[in-house]
């Protein structure tokens, strides 16, 4: 079953006009009521969602810019998912011991474009990486799951010796229909109200600032996500989907990767949103 609704819709209405100028962000994707449901913004800047009802739960979304298609991360594999419709495909990964992540956790999922494999990241410190079927010429790892070090930040960092709790990463250079040269993965820390850099398999964490809104430090809690759009290789704007503490929804945020101000661009006008992802407008 497919549902359209449009900006005067109470349950999913996208509670006020845009606060800022967004142009075009791209299409956006979010898991509401537990992961059960796909919600869809054929543009993210604007005002008219879709949701998808799901045949498992999901507990976060990715999109491959090399293949264009959406990826969902469940507890029991690695799926693609129909935009269009919500239906998943399982992609029958095979999954390595301890790549469990823990039912209370919040989990971040996005593509390293340099190598075209899939980065999972929890609250719980989980370090995970899905390998596509086609990764690698005959890579022993293909088409598996796998986990790498524990979550932590560096030694001597301003955050050294805080247990993190990263909600959502996203990669730089995320352009469509090809490999990047390079990336730089950033994650968002719900623990430290953190922007930081994350080294991949290391798991180590660098803090590069406090999230800010208006000058003072976002209390944002581990609902929501992160994502990068990249329109060109080296041309990276970053969205943030933000559940502040204490607020009755979520907003749609425009995130500063050098500073770490956040904008507002939209208030969303409810919670519950998890593995928010982007993808290029079509």
């Amino acid at each position: 079953m497919t549902m359209k609704t449009h900006f005067a819709a109470a349950l999913l209405a996208f509670g006020t006009p845009a606060l800022a100028d967004t142009g075009t962000i791209g299409r956006g994707f979010a898991l509401i009521d537990g992961g059960a449901t796909l919600l869809v913004m054929p543009d993210a800047s604007r005002d008219s969602v879709e949701v998808h009802p799901l045949d498992r739960p999901l507990r976060a979304l990715a999109w491959r810019p090399v293949t264009g298609a959406l990826l969902g991360l469940g507890d029991g594999g690695v799926y693609e998912v129909d935009p269009l419709t919500g239906a998943l495909g399982d992609l029958d990964a095979s999954l390595a011991e301890g790549t469990q992540i823990d039912a209370s956790a919040m989990v971040g999922f996005d593509v390293n474009n340099a190598i075209d494999a899939v980065r999972a990241v929890s609250t719980a410190g989980d370090n995970l990486v899905y390998f596509p079927e086609d990764f690698g010429d005959n890579d022993p790892r293909a088409s598996s799951l796998r986990r790498f070090a524990t979550l932590a930040y560096a030694a001597g960092d301003a955050n050294d010796g805080v247990q993190p709790m990263v909600f959502a990463n996203a990669y730089t250079n995320a352009i469509s229909a090809a490999k990047a040269g390079s990336t730089v993965q950033y994650a968002l820390d719900a623990a430290t109200d953190a922007l930081v850099t994350l080294a991949n398999n290391e798991g180590t964490l660098t803090t590069v600032a406090t999230v800010t809104i208006g000058g003072r430090t976002a209390d944002f809690s581990a609902w929501g996500g992160f994502d990068i759009v990249s329109p060109a290789e080296g041309t990276d704007h970053a969205f943030a989907v933000l559940h502040l503490e204490g607020a009755a929804s979520a907003g749609l945020y425009r995130l500063d990767l050098t500073t770490g101000e956040a904008v507002l661009l939209r208030d969303l006008g409810r919670g519950g949103l998890i593995g928010f992802a982007l993808a290029p407008a079509m």
